[in-house]
């Protein structure tokens, strides 16, 4: 019963973050259409985002509902199943939820007719990419270390390997997919290791130069906001992808010093849940471009950003041929996305799906 409460614990950050997502996004934007920074607070909009909040999140304790009530009748794999199927149809639910609040805060928009009453301007800081946006790829050398230690480990310890090894377990323990063991075999682990190094480096690489992004109205303030933002979601990175790292050892030295499947299960939930109630809290505290850092002498005036809700699909889809700009923030939620547009988005896209298959395809 343990383990099913801590999956379910680990569940719980994903409504709370899905639920205040509108809180989180930047005063500059709601549900996806841009509006001035001076009416975020317009009562309509407010009641917008407590409506969804609840929406939201009535949705998830729901499903929370049925899953706990199915770990009681179901076997160990079913509700696996269950709970995977779970997570993916409440993010499903949520985006139906948001869609709605997304027409409807398009027509508030054109009711009040702000773009009339707002100068349209484009703000952009040219010396923005000279400051110190990220911390240093540098600090990544801690897990590189980790990782070829892994892969050195694994050839010095090859020939005391068995000649079966477990690859999976129920939630019992129990082994129900063995491999033969080769060195595709064993290093499996290690080639994950370095996927997710590299894959965490670059996301550190597109927090640094993603496009730049401030409030016209209030442009020093804007730039300070996102400077920290950027900086603290970097910092979680470096830390967050050396705990993943770190972790995909456990399998590998377990292959040689057998550990209780149990205790990989809890420490392998600790080490997620960690990450994930980490980036809920950062979202909470840091908001999206440093939306909910707190400034002084905030200014409200004639301007407003410039509008381009025609380049945003459903108001999360950025599609716009006309700007270089590859990775842009999410207009909702906390982070980044991709230009659509940009054919290099969507190789990048290909090749973080398309390399994790040919590592499974290697090693089987």
């Amino acid at each position: 019963m343990m383990i099913y409460v801590s999956m379910l614990l680990v569940f719980l950050p994903l409504v709370l973050i899905t639920a205040i997502t509108p809180y989180i996004t930047r005063k500059t934007e709601s549900f996806g259409i841009t509006i001035p920074s001076d009416v975020y607070q317009h009562p309509t909009i407010a009641e917008y985002r407590k409506k969804y909040a609840f929406q939201s999140g009535l949705a998830g304790v729901l499903i929370l509902v049925i899953l706990g009530i199915a770990a009681s009748f179901t076997t160990n794999f079913l509700w696996t199943i269950l709970y995977t199927v779970g997570i993916f149809v409440y993010i499903l639910v949520a985006f139906i939820i948001y869609f709605q609040f997304h027409k409807k805060m398009k027509q508030l928009k054109e009711k009040e007719n702000w773009k009339s009453k707002k100068k349209e301007v484009v703000a952009v800081d040219l010396s923005f990419y000279n400051k110190k946006l990220t911390y240093s790829n540098g600090w990544f050398l801690l897990p590189f270390i980790i990782t070829v230690f892994s892969l050195l480990w694994t050839f010095w310890n090859y020939d005391r390997m068995p000649e079966k090894l477990p690859m999976h377990y129920t939630l019992d323990g129990v082994v129900t997919d063995w491999a033969d063991k080769s060195y595709r075999t064993v290093l499996l682990f290690p080639l994950i290791q370095l996927f997710m190094l590299g894959l965490f480096v670059f996301i550190n690489i597109i927090i640094a130069r993603s496009k730049q992004q401030m409030d016209p109205a209030n442009p020093e303030e804007s730039i300070k906001q996102n400077i920290i933002f950027r900086r603290r979601w970097s910092l979680f990175i470096i830390i967050s992808g050396t705990m993943m790292v770190l972790l995909f050892t456990l399998p590998q030295v377990s292959f040689v010093y057998p550990i209780d499947p149990f205790i990989s299960f809890i420490i392998t939930m600790v080490v997620v849940g960690v990450i994930v109630i980490g980036a809920g809290v950062l979202s909470i505290v840091t908001g999206q471009g440093g939306s909910r850092v707190n400034v002084t002498n905030r200014k409200t005036g004639e301007i407003m950003n410039r509008d381009d809700d025609r380049y945003w699909k459903l108001g999360v889809f950025y599609f716009n041929p006309d700007d270089p700009a590859v990775w842009v923030e999410k207009r909702f939620g906390s982070g980044w996305t991709n230009n659509f547009a940009r054919p290099t988005s969507w190789i990048f896209l290909i090749l973080i799906l398309l390399i994790p298959i040919l590592i499974a395809v290697f090693a089987s």
